[in-house]
């Protein structure tokens, strides 16, 4: 899925902007050269939080947030679970249309979804334009149907209905204890009902079943979100070789528990998406040992801590094809790398060679990059740019 609108509303400086369109490419947001760095850093771990790499519940990136805001002079608290701070607008792909349709045809009319990510750190997903759940007056004509035939062959079963019914408004939603009511009724319809109006009953129970499947729908979207990367910048939800190479021997365990070749299936499928992913001529591999999994760069092992400009930015790109492959696999989907000013820490000689990466891979895969001094990229680059004044951060 590609990113198409996001907006944060984190508390405190920098970090609250406008809508703001994406593209499928490359982002470039400039913040100011006055710790412009730390903002886009803050900017870029906020819509991180949409689907990133770290447990949320431990990492807790809104910790540093305030509790209050000022209001009229005064002090409000800040309710943390109704304050969305991240939110994201999906693209949905045809792939994933035909996935959520076979939970609910309803579901074929899916465009867009949209992501929030909660300040108490929960998560919601809507999909736009598409009701969650039905209202009774769409149902009420079409169980008045069958209510009438049941009165005429069976009328002692007419009572649980009408009883139901009788104090329901137009706009009253059809979910929980009364979903769960209108689906019983409707299963034991008779059996002369039923074989005459299954095409009615069956279109009646998917409308009031809605809310059950939308919420099947939501998980089946969780699985297919994109990981949100963050590469570069101090923050403690920035990508590190170590986390990556965890998070894909946590997914080794329960696969190699499964079937006896299932890790290494996992693991072969992961190195031909490396394959495609090769930087200056090299390929990046994935190997199994008996404990654990090792990462090697043209036969050699990657270092875990940087030794050098040349080490440093080979991985960030190592990082990078890493998310690539691991997004590809598990999630399949391709992953959304958010560079948090990558070019500070390397040597101008090095910043050619970091442009022409981030664009040969945001060919693949969305890429949002945050900068303050220096703008490493020229100015006819394909893609979209954003200063701080264009969000209207406030």
């Amino acid at each position: 899925m590609k990113l198409i609108q996001a907006r944060t509303r984190g508390i405190g400086e920098m970090t609250e902007s406008q809508w703001f369109d994406l593209s499928p490419q490359l982002n470039l947001f400039h913040f100011p050269e006055n710790n412009g760095h730390i903002y886009g850093e803050n900017f870029l771990r906020i819509l991180q939080t949409i689907n990133p790499t770290y447990d949320i519940q431990t990492v807790k990136p809104f910790a540093d947030f305030p509790k209050y805001i000022e209001q009229n002079g005064y002090p409000r608290h800040i309710n943390p679970t109704k304050r969305t701070v991240a939110l994201a607008v999906f693209a949905a792909t045809p792939g994933l249309v035909r996935e959520l349709a076979s939970i609910n045809p309803l579901l074929y009319e899916t465009d867009r979804i949209e992501v929030g990510r909660r300040l108490d750190y929960s998560r919601w997903i809507n999909f736009v334009e598409l009701a969650a759940s039905t209202r009774w007056s769409e149902i009420a004509g079409d169980l008045q149907i069958l209510l009438d035939k049941v009165h005429q062959l069976a009328p002692n079963f007419t009572s649980p209905l009408t009883d139901i019914i009788a104090n329901l408004k137009p706009a009253t939603r059809i979910k929980n204890g009364l979903q769960d009511q209108l689906e019983h009724w409707l299963k034991n319809l008779p059996s002369q009902i039923q074989s005459e109006f299954d095409q009615l009953i069956e279109t009646t129970t998917s409308a009031v079943m809605r809310a059950d499947h939308f919420h099947t729908a939501r998980h089946k979207v969780r699985a297919r979100l994109p990981l949100f990367v963050l590469l570069g910048g101090s923050s403690s939800g920035a990508a590190s070789l170590y986390n990556l190479m965890q998070i894909i021997a946590d997914k080794t365990t329960p696969a190699g528990q499964q079937s006896n070749d299932g890790a290494q299936t996992f693991l072969d499928e992961l190195n031909e998406q490396l394959a495609t992913l090769q930087f200056q001529g090299k390929t990046l591999t994935i190997g199994r040992s008996s404990a654990d999994v090792a990462l090697t760069f043209a036969g050699e092992p990657v270092p875990i801590s940087a030794d050098g400009p040349q080490t440093l930015l080979n991985q960030l790109q190592a990082k990078a094809c890493l998310a690539v492959a691991l997004s590809r696999v598990v999630y399949r989907t391709e992953p959304i790398l958010l560079l948090a000013g990558p070019e500070r820490a390397l040597p101008s000689a090095f910043h050619d060679e970091l442009a022409n990466f981030v664009t040969h891979m945001s060919s693949t895969c969305q890429c949002l990059y945050s900068f303050s001094e220096i703008d490493i990229f020229p100015e006819d680059i394909v893609g979209r740019r954003y200063s701080a004044a264009d969000l209207s951060m406030s």
